[in-house]
């Protein structure tokens, strides 16, 4: 049985904000070091490469993982999950902005289910059929990630807006700390 939750807390939105912000920042973290990175071919054809190919494997699939367990149900069994259908669920939201939340669920929702196969067969589990069918999972259309963030960067806003104040800042300085790191690996 579930047990009764209050409404969110100022402690709870800081929570659920730096959860969707880490997120974030693992995305910006992948993309700058390997997928928007020019020295990435360079790099990967390098005497590390083979291990720059196993960090950007890693770093892929614990992103994906983060972006989905955002979306998990906002109760399993008699555990709740910090994710955007708690906020939706036991948040005291006006008509209006829960409407717009739920607008931005729904739009982060539908980026989310492409990666549930993904993690439910693969990032969580060895699923068997899966791995001999050697099927691809977890693709999206180029730009779709974009757009999640952006989505997901106005759902956190607002939710910090009505709870505690202000917007919440994500972290974009990630980009600077991937530079100082290419810049010290030798081609």
């Amino acid at each position: 049985m579930t047990k009764s939750m209050p409404a969110l807390s100022a402690s709870v939105v800081v929570e659920f904000c730096k959860r969707c912000d880490w997120a974030h920042e693992v995305w910006l973290n992948h993309l700058a070091l390997f997928d928007k990175n020019p020295r990435n071919p360079e790099l990967m054809n390098s005497i590390a490469g083979r291990e720059l190919e196993r960090l950007s494997i890693i770093s892929h699939e614990y992103g994906l993982l983060q972006i989905v367990k955002l979306h998990d149900k906002a109760n399993t069994n008699s555990n709740s999950n910090l994710g955007i259908d708690y906020v939706l669920k036991y948040g005291s939201w006006s008509d209006s902005v829960r409407t717009r939340l739920e607008a931005l669920a729904i739009e982060l929702g539908d980026f989310a289910k492409q990666l549930l196969d993904v993690r439910n067969k693969i990032l969580s589990h060895n699923d068997l059929d899966t791995i001999e069918a050697n099927a691809t999972l977890g693709a999206f259309a180029d730009g779709a990630d974009e757009k999640y963030f952006k989505a997901l960067r106005e759902f956190v806003n607002t939710v910090h807006e009505q709870i505690i104040g202000g917007p919440w800042p994500f972290n974009d300085l990630v980009k600077n700390d991937v530079a100082e790191f290419l810049a010290t690996i030798k081609p």
